[in-house]
């Protein structure tokens, strides 16, 4: 989905970024359960509509899959992150301002 369309700026850079880093997204778990209650089958799932809009499980997951990705980590390796819990150390208040369009 546009990040415009929510407008919380948290909820944009989380949609910014997931848009950036799909492919790592699709190799992720989302912990928020989403595959049991809504069959989710991967974190890039909870982007396709709303649902990561209203879930901080979902956006701290996808902030720290782009921070890693930044760090040049692969996909088996944030994936082993998430799975253990380093998620949820992502401090999303440095995701409150949304950079200028470009």
């Amino acid at each position: 989905m546009d990040p415009t369309t929510f407008r919380d700026p948290i909820v944009q850079n989380a949609y910014a970024a997931a848009a950036k880093v799909k492919r790592v997204l699709y190799q992720q778990p989302c912990y928020c359960h989403c595959d049991r209650s809504i069959g989710h089958q991967s974190l890039l799932d909870c982007y396709v509509g709303k649902h990561a809009s209203v879930c901080d499980v979902c956006m701290k997951e996808t902030f720290y899959a782009y921070e890693q990705t930044q760090k040049k980590k692969t996909a088996v390796q944030i994936r082993t992150g998430i799975e253990s819990g380093e998620w949820q150390q992502v401090d999303i208040s440095k995701y409150q301002s949304v950079p200028p369009r470009q």
